[in-house]
């Protein structure tokens, strides 16, 4: 299929309370798409169901046939114990991920090579997001799921972040992202879906877009929602 990823219909509830309702996307193969929304408007429990972490209480997701998932969590559970190149090999044998010559690209592409002796612990928040994605992909995925990657960074680390995504588009990978700071990512997404209270009220191309114009754009869509 021409898609990289299909949601159809997905709903889900948590004690009775809806935190996705009917919603459906089509996110192409090779594309940086963003999942846009306030907190609390299900961008999380969506990336968890197409990531087979969490099932849909209604509905269906399908992913492109032979096509492998990498997911960067928000909050991923490093080993603040372990050094960086310690965290990368356990989480390596976890995850079975046997390439290494991959392994060691993603390192280079994440700037990681100098501070694979520091303990986790350490490291800056940007460092330490872009070993929390190298955790994510140590298996070569093709499509990569990344929860609020920019979340608690500063500008330069942000860029980074913006970066590598285009460099995962360049590879011919599909990069999905959700975020409640949608500005970060303006000029980097081509298209949109926009969350609010678990549904989409918004999904369009967004290439091209200023910043200006998208933000009002987001801004309209999440009142009339």
């Amino acid at each position: 299929m021409a898609d990289a990823i299909v949601v159809e219909e997905v709903s889900r509830y948590f004690s009775g309370k809806p935190a996705l309702l009917d919603v459906s996307l089509r996110i192409p193969r090779g594309c940086i798409f963003c999942i846009a929304g306030p907190n609390g408007s299900g961008k999380t429990t969506l990336l968890n169901i197409i990531a087979g972490v969490l099932s849909p209480s209604r509905g269906r997701v399908e992913i492109g046939r032979g096509l492998k998932l990498g997911y960067a969590y928000q909050h991923p559970k490093l080993s603040d114990e372990l050094t960086a190149g310690e965290n990368l090999s356990f989480f390596s044998q976890l995850s079975g991920a046997g390439d290494a010559e991959w392994r060691q690209h993603a390192v280079t592409a994440l700037k990681l090579d100098e501070i694979l002796d520091e303990n986790a612990e350490g490291l800056s928040s940007g460092t330490r997001k872009r070993l929390e994605i190298a955790v994510g992909i140590l298996h070569n995925p093709d499509i990569i799921l990344m929860d609020e990657p920019t979340a608690g960074l500063d500008t330069e680390s942000t860029k980074e972040i913006l970066g590598l995504m285009k460099l995962f588009k360049k590879e011919g990978k599909t990069v999905v992202v959700a975020t409640h700071q949608l500005e970060d990512f303006c000029g980097a997404c081509e298209r949109l879906a926009v969350l609010s209270k678990g549904r989409v009220v918004l999904e369009r191309n967004i290439s091209g877009i200023s910043g200006k114009k998208l933000m009002q754009v987001y801004e309209l869509a999440l009142r009339k929602g």
